[in-house]
Parts: C-alpha cells; sequence; structure tokens
C-alpha cells in the first residue's frame, strides 16, 4: 500500500511547523526552553507519517493530534498574536506565520488523510 498524497501533505506541513519553530528561535523569539519540544514533537511525526503511515494506518492520527497539540500550546500562550502583528519584525513574523501555517494545514492534511485511509478500508 502506497501513502496518500494527503499523507505527503501532512508531514510536509508539519516539517514546515518545525522550520517556523527553528526561525523563531534562531531570531531571539523570548520564552523558548532551552531545548525546545516542539521542533521534536512535529518532527519525529513528520518522519513518522512520511515512513510508516503506508504500513500503519493509525500512525496518520498521530499527524492530527501533534499539530493541534502545538495549536493548542500556542493560543494557551497568546504570544504569538504579537509576533503576527509586528510585520516589520521580520524572523519572529516569518517563523510564526510558517508554524501556525503549518500547524493548521497539518492538521487538516491530517484529517484528510485519515479519512481516506479509512475510507478505502471501509469500501473494500
Amino acid at each position: 500500500m502506497n501513502r496518500s498524497t494527503a499523507a505527503v501533505a501532512n508531514a510536509f506541513f508539519l516539517f514546515a511547523g518545525v522550520a517556523g519553530l527553528i526561525i523563531q528561535i534562531a531570531s531571539g523569539v523570548p520564552g523558548f526552553p532551552d531545548i525546545p519540544p516542539g521542533p521534536f514533537i512535529l518532527g519525529i511525526t513528520g518522519i513518522l507519517v512520511l515512513t510508516l503511515s503506508a504500513r500503519f494506518r493509525w500512525i496518520l492520527f498521530l499527524g492530527i493530534v501533534a499539530p493541534v497539540f502545538i495549536l493548542v500550546g500556542a493560543l494557551l500562550e497568546g504570544s504569538f498574536w504579537g509576533r503576527l502583528a509586528d510585520v516589520g519584525d521580520f524572523g519572529p513574523f516569518v517563523g510564526t506565520v510558517l508554524l501556525i501555517g503549518g500547524v493548521i494545514a497539518a492538521a487538516i492534511s491530517g484529517v484528510v488523510a485519515v479519512s481516506q485511509a479509512y475510507h478505502r478500508v471501509a469500501v473494500r
């Protein structure tokens, strides 16, 4: 069984979220711990979705849970709104756009990937 286009898109958007976090950390956004868990959560999930989703469909659920977890954390923490409003501070702005856009798109493509994977089984 091959992995679906939605699963590949899910992994791509997870990696976009990782890139956004790395840009934020590199540009000096305050408040990140010494070893931030976000890039590891999104990156490892992206790798698992790319490598194992064709064999184990349940891995696709991680492609929904991880970005939603990061998005809820960002919403609860709340400082990303200020970075989105300050376009002049280019690094934090671009990093935040990549992160928030990436996790939202990853969650949506994850739902599509799960739907496609389990719909194919039900149809058979």
